[in-house]
């Protein structure tokens, strides 16, 4: 597919570019060696002259380095299998798409330009080839988008979460900022055996540290620190601990622990009493594991599902998800909070029945330069799809505090 010819419509082109953004948000689950699956069924056909929808998912799955699978003999995936499920329903919805096979069958130069450029534009073309070592010599993989001398951004995701949940965040502040992210240690890439991960350390402090070794690995000198989720706590320890790398924070639908008068949701409750429980042994961690990961998902967006998914895949997988993300929703940030002196935006809404806006509120109240925004709905995870009222909210709230360059 390498002739030159044909141009590939509006609409075709559109259709590539969601077909690419789809396929390479599967790389983690490929990296873990689950198999990544064309669905099964009909497709629509397309008109003479025209490549099948299907051959060009195989085509471009292949250029841009997802193994994708023909569909499963016998049709669907094995009981339990939701990941398989998840994966099957999104490519489904796309390879639907009748402007999929609106791609001219002597279009393969611009169909491998688009592809290409796609692919550089998302968090896996962002991702530096250069693995991060932290403190303690904890493997970190990284990504960066955006000019290195423009005012920075660290992203602190939500832990145990792929870097792609933020890449609608990444794409849209890389226009005229440096942005900076990581994933969290011991849960991606080549993973350590379980015996050093065991030797490493998992408390605030130690993924704290990995935030600036991050930045000190990008260059980084001063960033705003952008937190979400169970990484707002991080961002909050950062800020307090290194005020001098830390320029301002805004922290996004928190989980924070601030002591047993402070609200929490029944979601809250029940993931710290199941995360307590798994990190006892290896082996509660397993049993947990196989009772719930055929319901994990049971309320998740379609379109985050086969991300959020990521630490449930594998009983070691969730053990070290546990053990990390229980150690964060355990530490009490009450105290941190007199000593963070950046301009801090607190973000929460009214609705939130993931992560109570109580934290949220008593945290803005508490930080001496605290600002806080209610929005009417939203939870931890809607903030990740980068809505243009929180794009707006966000860039407000720099533009008047200013952001600090790298260097």
């Amino acid at each position: 597919m390498t002739q030159t010819g044909a141009q590939l419509a509006a609409e075709a082109d559109h259709a590539v570019v969601e077909l690419v953004r789809l396929l390479r948000s599967l790389c983690p689950l490929a990296e873990t060696g689950h198999p990544v699956r064309l669905p099964p069924g009909p497709r629509p056909v397309p008109p003479p002259g025209y490549r099948d929808a299907a051959a060009v998912a195989m085509y471009a799955a292949r250029r841009v380095g997802v193994p994708l699978a023909p569909p499963a003999e016998p049709p669907g995936p094995p009981p339990g299998e939701t990941h398989g499920r998840l994966v099957t329903d999104l490519l489904r919805t796309v390879l639907r798409r009748p402007e999929l096979g609106r791609v001219p069958q002597d279009a393969g130069a611009e169909l491998d330009r688009v592809i290409d450029e796609t692919a550089a534009d998302t968090m896996e073309g962002w991702r530096s080839p250069v693995v991060v070592r932290s403190w303690d010599g904890a493997p970190l993989r990284t990504y960066a988008a955006g000019e290195p001398d423009r005012p920075a951004v660290v992203i602190a995701s939500a832990c145990g979460m792929p870097a792609v949940l933020a890449e609608a965040w990444m794409r849209f502040l890389a226009g005229d900022r440096y942005v900076v992210t990581w994933e969290t240690r011991g849960l991606f890439g080549a993973l350590e055996p379980a015996e050093v991960f065991d030797t490493r350390a998992r408390g605030v402090p130690a993924q704290a540290e990995d935030l600036i070794a991050v930045m000190d690995r990008h260059g980084v000198e001063r960033a705003h620190v952008m937190g979400m989720c169970g990484g707002a706590v991080l961002a909050l320890h950062a800020a307090a601990e290194y005020p001098q790398r830390v320029s301002a924070l805004s922290l996004w639908h928190g989980d924070y622990e601030l002591g047993p008068d402070c609200p929490k949701t029944e979601h809250q409750r029940n993931l710290k009493a199941l995360m307590d429980m798994a990190v006892d042994s290896r082996s509660d961690a397993t049993a947990i594991h196989a009772a719930l990961r055929a319901t994990a998902m049971a309320v998740v967006p379609q379109d985050v599902a086969h991300l959020v998914v990521y630490p449930y895949l594998a009983a070691e997988l969730f053990y070290r998800y546990c053990a990390l993300t229980g150690a964060i929703m355990g530490a009490d940030v009450a105290a941190l909070l007199g000593r963070v002196q950046q301009p801090s935006l607190v973000v929460t809404s009214a609705d939130d029945r993931t992560a109570h806006p109580a934290g949220s509120h008593r945290v803005a109240a508490r930080l001496r330069h605290g600002e806080l925004r209610v929005e009417p709905h939203g939870d931890h995870l809607s903030v990740f799809a980068a809505g243009p009222r929180l794009r707006d909210m966000l860039v407000d709230f720099l533009d008047r505090v200013g952001s600090a360059p790298t260097a």
